[in-house]
């Protein structure tokens, strides 16, 4: 089936099918996609089929012309993952009946210097991302369904980057065994149109990224594209990460158009860590298929499960302790289900925040995208010049989730606890209350009861907030802690739990609490496994 990608005139990301009658866009309401672009021509372009199946564009006689691969044409044959830019819109043309075939390596030219004008940073400087990028950044490699190919990962993920960053052409490619070797593993706009030749790459530009571990782009300065050095008008690439390793590289270019600014630097500088990460996590999930049957109430295999507990190990970012805060986290390892995750993140000496995460126990899918939701709010809360608006930063996460398809409900725990500021304030999104013990039998659960993120893609969140006590244990949980059940069927419950907590000697250290919560939660299940994993954070301050 022959498909067009865009982002539509309110921003929404589309996918058209293309039908066997001539299929029409421009500005007028009579065509099958109208887009509000003065660039556009009112019937600017026209996709047609071919007897033998394939698909080709034409221009109309438009004023500013149709351009595939960053060439302009006045039609050609269509190809798989071929970019169409109508006007000032981006297109990605799918059909995977005619499969793109793999670039001629000669589109990267032996040059010896960068481009004229070559910005470089180094990858692991501060990234400034405003928080709809952020959003979109969430949503690469939400186009794949698991379990999938690294390569197949990297080819959704980098067409969503050029139709989001509307360049005309790009390229992800893994470190060879030798210094400087590269293979590409996807591609987009890397075939020559009919009849027009390829605009080349520089060479020098690509190499440097990788084996220097720096993001870079052409020209520094922003404004009209001139093409006078040779190769694309304007460039941005960056290290393709997983982890602190390098393991290759994301290019994207425009032959034409206004030149990248400096915030596609921090763009492809982050895009290129977190297509790494999901690369990677694809090719883990795939050294080890499930072979089906048995091993766990939810019917998934131990040596599957062991593959996902791998991968969430791996996505597991662990906390650290301050001089103002004592953390300890504790994974309990579920039977049949995994995919809990929690993340500090320390804003200064005086403020902390806690996020905690349930995957929803449903694989691969469920893990990534419980990571990409965790990727996303740690970025919010880190980059410079990003929010700290809790409410701003769930519903932006919330609107992304809920307008995928495929989506799947995770319910969040997000706080802040500032001591400058003497409160925590709080977004529960569906999962158990967290819980603020201010001393010896002083308990207070931090109730708030918030839509279970990706139901409702306009709601709203809000925020919750309680003072602090000058010493206090803040204790946060995901639901397989008190969901565990005994050889009886009974489930440990919230109300064993605050029991415990209220004993006269369990206003303990951080350490204690969590030794005393694990205690409690093998008793109760003694030899009966648990299904479910749990995922435990106790955050001190104070003696």
């Amino acid at each position: 089936m022959a498909l067009l990608r865009y982002f539509d005139d309110r921003g929404l990301f589309q996918t058209v099918a293309i039908g066997h009658e001539k299929f029409l866009v421009g500005r007028s309401e009579s065509c099958q996609i109208c887009i509000s672009d003065d660039l556009a021509s009112r019937e600017h372009a026209r996709f047609d089929r071919d007897p033998d199946g394939r698909f080709r564009v034409r221009d109309l006689g438009s004023r500013n012309k149709t351009v595939v691969n960053g060439q302009v044409i006045s039609e050609t044959l269509l190809t798989d993952g071929d970019m169409v830019r109508i006007g000032g819109r981006l297109f990605e043309y799918l059909d995977d009946s005619f499969r793109q075939d793999a670039p001629d390596p000669s589109f990267m030219t032996p040059d010896r210097v960068d481009p004229a004008g070559t910005e470089w940073v180094k990858t692991r400087q501060p990234v400034t991302l405003p928080l709809e990028r952020v959003e979109m950044l969430a949503t690469l490699g939400s186009d794949v369904a698991y379990p999938a190919r690294a390569e197949d990962v990297a080819a959704a993920a980098l067409g969503r980057l050029l139709l989001s960053m509307q360049a005309d052409r790009g390229f992800v490619a893994l470190r060879g065994e030798s210094k400087k070797e590269l293979r590409i593993v996807a591609h987009r706009g890397l075939t020559p149109a009919t009849g027009v030749a390829l605009t080349p790459v520089s060479r020098t530009f690509v190499y440097s990224s990788f084996l220097q571990s720096v993001a870079g782009r052409y020209p520094e300065q922003g404004g009209a594209i001139e093409g006078k050095s040779g190769f694309a008008g304007s460039g941005l690439v960056a290290p393709l990460l997983h982890g602190r390793e390098v393991v290759g590289v994301v290019y994207v270019d425009r032959v034409a158009g206004p030149a990248f600014g400096a915030g596609g630097l921090d763009e492809i500088a982050a895009s290129g860590a977190h297509l790494g990460a999901l690369m990677a996590e694809a090719a883990l999930q795939l050294a080890q298929k499930p072979n089906g049957g048995g091993g766990g109430s939810s019917g998934v295999s131990a040596t599957w499960l062991q593959t996902l507990r791998k991968l969430q190990l791996a996505m597991t970012v662990a906390p650290e302790s301050s001089s103002s805060f004592d953390l300890v986290v504790k994974l309990l390892g579920g039977r049949g289900r995994c995919g809990d995750f929690c993340d500090v993140i320390h804003a200064g000496d005086q403020c902390v925040y806690v996020l905690m995460v349930d995957g929803g126990g449903h694989g691969v899918a469920g893990l990534i995208q419980a990571n990409g939701i965790r990727s996303a709010i740690r970025t919010a809360l880190t980059v410079e010049g990003g929010t700290r608006d809790l409410g701003a930063i769930m519903s932006a996460v919330n609107s992304t989730m809920a307008s995928r398809q495929g989506r799947q409900m995770v319910t969040c725990a997000l706080l802040c606890m500032d001591l400058s500021e003497g409160h925590v304030a709080y977004i529960n999104a569906g999962g158990p209350a967290p819980l603020l013990l201010a001393g010896a039998g002083r308990l207070v659960t931090l109730d708030q009861p918030s839509l279970v993120l990706g139901i409702d893609d306009q709601y709203g969140y809000e925020v919750s907030k309680m003072d602090l006590p000058s010493e206090f244990r803040l204790i946060c949980h995901t639901d397989g802690l008190v969901e565990v059940a005994n050889a009886a069927g009974e489930a440990f419950g919230s109300q064993n739990l605050h029991d415990m907590l209220l004993e006269k000697d369990a206003f303990g250290s951080s350490s204690d609490i969590l030794q005393r919560i694990v205690g409690v939660f093998e008793r109760h299940r003694a030899e009966h496994p648990n299904d479910d994993d749990a995922c435990i954070v106790v955050v001190g301050h104070g003696s």
